[in-house]
């Protein structure tokens, strides 16, 4: 029995420090096992003794199986996220310090500090996410619009402005050749946008100012006043060219395939929807018959806040409200069941404005970021304050001029 249990340590300190291939140990496991079972001396431990070597047996399986696995490299998110907070605690050093304590800070964690030709400090790309992500939370075109980011200006798509013929055919008739559709271009239109925010050089010293966040948020803020009236009727000359750039108000117009432009529809009536309550109400829903079943899916009304109190205070001919709402909501949310997004950049009911839009604004109209944001550091021409200069280059484009129409008064 002695003999046995030496045999079984011996095997089990071999398992052990076995790391690799362990057919040699399964090969010496067999030809002891089967030995000793053999002897007459085991006939009262075999079963005990039996036991013990499945469980070596399955041990080795285990080892082998974890041998042939193969190997699977994952990132450690732990090690992410200390990157991104090296990466903050270099760009609060700038902040607080200059560029050039921050490359010392840098040098230190082995994180690069890049400057731009112009002397900006290239921000965090958590900084520049958390700005656009504010930005995408107050700006109604980057709620409701497409939103991407590109690493070049150069940004070009097509478009199909006619559909190929179709049609029905028997088996065995003849098939006319179908029309070619047609593509027109649309390029993105792009900008340098800045910001100018201050700190005060007291706030800067304090250890518990939370730098990057109070950036983050004027940044953002000061781009948001900006682009969003460039997104709706920006020109295109250093800035993005707006949605309803290029239309005309007072007057009905068709849309343009080719140069980009939607349809108008116009109430005929000065300033107002219509003559009355109920004419209003009657032109109103001829809007959203203008656009094709499948953009009405996503569509929306876009509106300023007086443009929307006009409506709420719309009444029927029975002297009902026209849109009905509870007392606990400021206005109604939705316009013959499409959501209304307020948007005060948009004209109030005047003379020859464009007053309202509505379509798939998803489909029709893209807003895109050039990556990248450099940031310049001023503490000279503001005494005792600190000017963070931050500028980022952002464009659009028009896609489907199919996708939404304009509403206008005369």
């Amino acid at each position: 029995m002695e003999e046995i249990l030496e045999m079984l340590q011996k095997l089990r300190a071999a398992l052990e420090i076995s790391k690799g291939d362990t057919s040699d140990l399964r090969e010496k496991l067999d030809v002891i096992s089967d030995e000793l079972v053999s002897k007459e001396t085991l006939d009262g431990v075999e079963s005990e003794f039996s036991k013990a070597v499945d469980e070596i047996r399955d041990e080795l399986a285990a080892i082998n199986a974890k041998a042939m696995a193969p190997a699977i490299h994952v990132d450690s998110k732990s090690e992410s996220d200390e990157l991104k907070r090296k990466e903050m605690d270099v760009f609060n050093t700038f902040a607080k310090e200059g560029v050039d304590s921050a490359r010392q800070k840098a040098a230190g964690d082995d994180i690069q500090v890049s400057v731009d030709a112009q002397g900006g400090y290239a921000v965090p790309e958590e900084l520049r996410q958390e700005i656009i992500r504010i930005q995408q939370e107050q700006s109604p075109m980057r709620q409701v619009c497409s939103v991407r980011s590109s690493e070049t200006t150069d940004v070009k798509q097509l478009v199909s402005v006619g559909d190929a013929a179709s049609g029905w055919v028997g088996e065995t008739g003849s098939r006319t050749q179908t029309d070619v559709p047609q593509f027109a271009q649309r390029t993105g239109v792009f900008g340098e946008i800045y910001a100018n925010p201050l700190v005060y050089q007291h706030a800067l010293e304090d250890a518990f100012f939370d730098v990057p966040g109070y950036i983050a948020e004027e940044v953002a803020r000061q781009f948001k006043e900006q682009e969003d009236l460039a997104f709706l009727s920006g020109n295109g000359t250093n800035k993005p060219k707006g949605i309803i750039d290029g239309l005309t108000a007072g007057a009905d117009a068709a849309k343009s395939d080719v140069d980009g432009t939607p349809e108008v529809i116009d109430s005929g009536v000065a300033a107002a929807f219509g003559a009355s309550d109920s004419a209003s109400i009657d032109f109103l829903r001829t809007v959203p018959l203008a656009l094709a079943t499948p953009y009405l899916a996503n569509s929306k009304w876009m509106m300023n806040r007086s443009t929307h109190n006009t409506l709420i205070n719309l009444k029927n001919s029975d002297g009902e409200y026209f849109l009905q709402r509870s007392l606990t909501e400021a206005g109604a949310e939705s316009l013959f069941g499409f959501p209304i997004v307020i948007n005060d950049d948009i004209d109030s009911l005047g003379t020859d404005k464009i007053v309202a839009l509505f379509g798939d604004f998803e489909r029709a109209y893209e807003i895109i970021d050039r990556v990248g944001i450099s940031m310049l550091r001023d503490p000279y021409s503001s005494k005792g304050s600190v000017s963070f200069y931050t500028r980022k280059r952002v464009g659009s484009m028009i896609k489907d001029v199919s996708a939404y129409v304009a509403v206008s008064v005369t």
